[in-house]
């Protein structure tokens, strides 16, 4: 059994029942969890929170993912930060230019898979 993670996640996803299942499996492998409905509201964690990682969906309403990554991008304290994308849309990583996107999980996701990605971004490789 691989011991509980730990680190401080966004979790940034519009679809409610998705975020639930996403929220609820990282909680439950150990990390704290903080969430965002919209990319304004990303943005706005992002400016006055610290995280270690953020999951990030692309297809949000107003401002998109890609969108919030490149803003992520241009800021000092979260230009390193990692992320993970979960998207349904049809992009691949190489579109997302150098935009460092550590990993991308295309929709539909088993939470499993995800806490896998999340674990392997922040911790490496699993004991």
């Amino acid at each position: 059994m691989t011991p509980l993670a730990t680190g401080v996640v966004l979790l940034v996803e519009d679809d409610d029942g998705t975020r639930g299942l996403f929220e609820a499996a990282l909680i439950g492998a150990g990390y704290v969890v903080h969430t965002a409905r919209t990319g304004a509201g990303a943005l706005t964690r992002l400016r006055s929170e610290s995280f270690d990682l953020v999951v990030l969906d692309l297809m949000l309403p107003g401002i998109t993912g890609p969108e919030v990554l490149d803003a992520m991008r241009q800021g000092p304290a979260t230009a390193q930060l990692p992320v993970i994308v979960v998207t349904g849309a049809t992009i691949n990583q190489r579109e997302l230019g150098n935009l460092s996107v550590v990993t991308m999980l295309r929709k539909p996701v088993d939470p499993d898979d995800l806490v896998d990605a999340v674990y392997l971004a922040l911790h490496g490789r699993r004991q």
